[in-house]
């Protein structure tokens, strides 16, 4: 019995695996900006409305390897909430990992803190709020 349960867990990790490279896979990021440090994106795939609120995964593509205490990485995302109405955003969730455009198996995942804050027009924050308000108008 011990050995079917150890094939079991081996083969559920395998599935997770390949469920998580293929769901990245599956991604299409969009550029929206960046900094001298790190670019931009948008998933396209991702953006979800609800009235006048979006909710999509973003990427932070850093151009230098930074670290954390589980390790060093290149890329995280965020899964961010925007009120297109108050011009407001929030992160909802954060995923950290060692390679670039969110390669690799996840490093850190954890909750943001879902505080919400006024979004400045021209920052970064309001280039991917209009590609997620865009979505908000078509719907």
């Amino acid at each position: 019995m011990h050995r079917f349960s150890i094939m079991f867990i081996i083969c559920v990790g395998l599935f997770l695996q390949d469920t998580l490279r293929a769901n990245l896979a599956a991604a299409e990021w969009a550029r929206v900006g960046g900094t001298h440090k790190y670019d931009r994106y948008v998933d396209m795939t991702t953006i979800g409305v609800s009235g006048q609120r979006v909710t999509l995964w973003t990427l932070r593509d850093f151009r230098v390897e930074r670290a954390i205490p589980q390790g060093p990485y290149r890329s995280l995302t965020i899964k961010r909430q925007y009120d297109c109405s108050q011009r407001e955003s929030r992160p909802l969730r954060t995923r950290y990992y060692p390679d670039g455009m969110a390669q690799g198996l996840v490093l850190y995942a954890a909750p943001a803190t879902r505080e919400w804050s006024r979004v400045v027009p021209g920052s970064d924050d309001d280039a991917e709020m209009k590609v997620a308000c865009r979505q908000a108008h078509r719907g």
